[in-house]
């Protein structure tokens, strides 16, 4: 069995190493990976929606075993690699392999080259979420993860507040809010306020649900409130943001 299974690597390495004699292509390759990590790094979303697009096209150029064998093993491996980033200690690291899995899914599901370049926005805007769960600070203090771990899991819950939070991880409003600044670089309410945004943005892309409603549904006082900040972490409001999602899709 080891001896069948060892030959039938081998005929696939031969069969493989065929498609990366040409140096200037794997140079390419490589190049623009590493410039898709570092726009991703920086939430530079558009760069990294235009670079993942001309790599993809580069990869469908080069179908490997079937058509789309290639982009689709770089697209899990992309995906596998910002997994790996979030450390099993980070509080976020239940949605980022949720992510991770939604996103093997449908990588899996694609079967055009069209769906394949419709899905890059999708693919960018997971692996930035994901990507900013390595970024964010995180505390090894227990009291820190617990009040992190709560935020995450009520930030549709109107009673969400530094109050309700320390509350529920047995500290002070004072010393809490110290401790969270101290270990994390920012405020309780600026976490809340930052993650509620970050969450409304998958809510712009795969719902048709009004604006007003979204900003309701993540506890901001009014529409007004969530489109200034909105437009304060994304330097655009939710409407351009919907729309600059929708129009890649035509």
């Amino acid at each position: 069995m080891e001896n069948r299974i060892r030959k039938q690597f081998l005929t696939h390495l031969a069969r493989e190493k065929s498609h990366f004699t040409d140096q200037s292509y794997v140079e390419n390759f490589y190049e623009l990976d590493a410039q898709i990590i570092r726009a991703l790094q920086s939430h530079q979303l558009q760069l990294a929606n235009t670079l993942l697009e001309t790599l993809t096209l580069d990869l469908l150029k080069h179908p490997m075993i079937d058509e789309y064998h290639g982009v689709r093993l770089y697209f899990r491996g992309l995906t596998y690699h910002v997994s790996r980033l979030v450390p099993a200690s980070n509080p976020n690291v239940q949605t980022s392999l949720a992510y991770t899995s939604a996103l093997l899914k449908l990588v899996d599901e694609l079967d055009t080259p069209l769906d394949f370049v419709y899905a890059i926005p999708v693919i960018t805007e997971s692996l930035a979420t994901m990507m900013s769960f390595v970024s964010s600070q995180v505390s090894s203090d227990h009291r820190v993860l617990s009040a992190i771990r709560l935020i995450e899991e009520h930030l549709t819950d109107p009673t969400l507040s530094l109050s309700n939070v320390a509350i529920g991880v047995g500290l002070s409003n004072n010393y809490l809010s110290s401790l969270f600044k101290q270990e994390t670089g920012e405020t309780i309410s600026e976490r809340i306020r930052r993650r509620r945004i970050e969450a409304s943005m998958n809510d712009l892309i795969v719902t048709s649900s009004p604006i007003c409603a979204i900003a309701k549904s993540y506890c901001f006082s009014s529409c007004t409130t969530f489109i200034s900040t909105f437009k304060t972490y994304q330097d655009m409001t939710p409407l351009q943001y919907r729309q600059s999602h929708h129009q890649k899709k035509r």
